[in-house]
């Protein structure tokens, strides 16, 4: 009789195959991609979930399959990274399904954060207000002030619950600010809203008007999410709100303008009694755009607002130049006579453009479209601009200039404020 001799790893590995048939068959086969890595983080954080299985050219498909609520945004949904935030702590479920058939799960807790997030603004991070007629007043500034004590003084007057007014003057002057947290995108939802100064009108003559009115001097905004994480707002992170005049008639994008510093003897000199309004030098800050536009900025010599029109803190320029989206003029005399004047407003979209009370002073980030106009989905934003978007005299009112006086983050509010569809 032949002898064989069998080694223990032979055995053992004999045992383990065995057991694998057995339970096989009484199993049924084991998927091994039908749970994948959990996760943990901190609520109003972008979180990235990328599907452990499948190959080059397979199709993914995600969705929340457990929720601690809605409030929560799910982007790149059909890649194989997702990326995840919420605005409520709990467990989440994410589940992927993969080539149409495979399915993998990632459990998600989201946690409260450690300290308590700002519902307001954090931080500003630039500050350059075109000539107007509040410049050097909201906020204030002399001679000899530089460009980072103003940026100081607009930090302490934006960056708090209770904001305070700042100017940012004609067409193109701007604010950027942001948040200590993300603001979440919640699909069906408006998500944040910027503080401006706009009121409807008390008794405007014409009893007919179609649109709302009053003192509306509406802002394009812009948003960011901070993609690369460094915590600034980068050039190449930005994107407009699409608000409801993006293609209306008379808007114009790429517009761009150049404010020329007056001379010192064209500064105009104060006049008249309180209130009294005295054009002392419609020829006071010169103006030129790349629609072969030019024109002036007139002083509105009323006794409550700035005599130089020019930033201060910038008088070593000789030039300014802004670029942005151009708005069609809102304002209309309505009186005929040049006394009372409406400014009118747009729809939806834009900042200083409805009174704060108001749901279309609310934004959706949904709106946010790329340089061509195409809609882009983000997760959240990080990031605010607001620039003047308007470049229009208004008679005795002077230039139109956007006013900010904060801004907050909708859902940390409780504020539920449903969006509207927009093409």
């Amino acid at each position: 009789m032949r002898k064989y001799k069998f080694h223990l790893e032979t055995i053992l590995a004999l045992f383990l195959l065995i057991a694998i048939v057995a339970c096989s068959d009484d199993n049924g086969p084991v998927d091994p991609d039908d749970s994948g890595t959990s996760y943990s983080v901190d609520r109003c954080n972008v979180l990235s979930v990328t599907a452990e299985a499948g190959n080059k050219g397979s199709t993914y498909e995600w969705s929340v399959t457990k929720s601690a609520s809605g409030r929560f945004s799910l982007t790149n949904s059909s890649s194989q990274e997702v990326l995840f935030a919420a605005v409520d702590a709990g467990e989440y479920e994410l589940t992927v399904t993969i080539d149409g058939s495979e399915t993998e799960t990632h459990p998600v807790t989201v946690n409260e954060e450690s300290d308590s997030y700002k519902t307001y603004i954090d931080k500003v991070y630039d500050f350059c207000p075109a000539p107007g007629q509040f410049i050097n007043d909201l906020p204030p500034a002399v001679e000899g002030d530089s460009y980072g004590t103003v940026l100081r003084r607009a930090n302490t007057y934006l960056a708090k619950e209770e904001g305070t007014l700042v100017s940012l003057g004609g067409f193109g002057g701007y604010v950027v600010f942001g948040f200590d947290h993300t603001i979440v995108n919640i699909d069906g939802k408006r998500d944040f809203r910027v503080i401006g100064n706009a009121f409807w009108a008390d008794a405007n003559p014409n009893e007919e008007a179609s649109s709302r009115g009053g003192s509306c001097e509406p802002g394009i905004i812009m948003v960011a999410y901070d993609q690369n994480g460094n915590g600034e707002p980068d050039a190449g992170e930005w994107y407009e709100i699409k608000g409801s005049a993006y293609g209306m008639e008379g808007t114009v994008h790429n517009y761009e303008i150049t404010y020329y510093r007056p001379a010192p003897d064209k500064t105009p000199v104060p006049g008249g009694g309180t209130g009294t309004v005295i054009f002392t030098d419609v020829e006071y800050i010169k103006w030129e755009d790349n629609q072969g536009g030019t024109g002036y900025l007139w002083q509105n010599n009323a006794t409550n607002h700035s005599l130089n029109y020019w930033p201060l803190w910038l008088d070593d320029q000789e030039t300014l130049t802004f670029s942005g989206t151009l708005l069609p003029d809102n304002a209309v005399d309505e009186s005929g006579s040049g006394s009372y004047y409406v400014l009118y407003s747009y729809e939806y979209g834009y900042a200083d453009n409805a009174p704060n009370t108001d749901d279309e002073s609310a934004i959706d980030i949904n709106w946010a479209v790329d340089k061509e106009g195409n809609s882009v989905h983000l997760p959240g934003i990080d990031f605010v601009k607001v620039y003047c978007g308007l470049n229009q005299q208004a008679g005795w009112l002077g230039e139109t200039s956007t006013e900010v006086a904060g801004a907050y983050d909708l859902h940390l509010k409780d504020e539920d404020i449903a969006t509207r569809n927009i093409e």
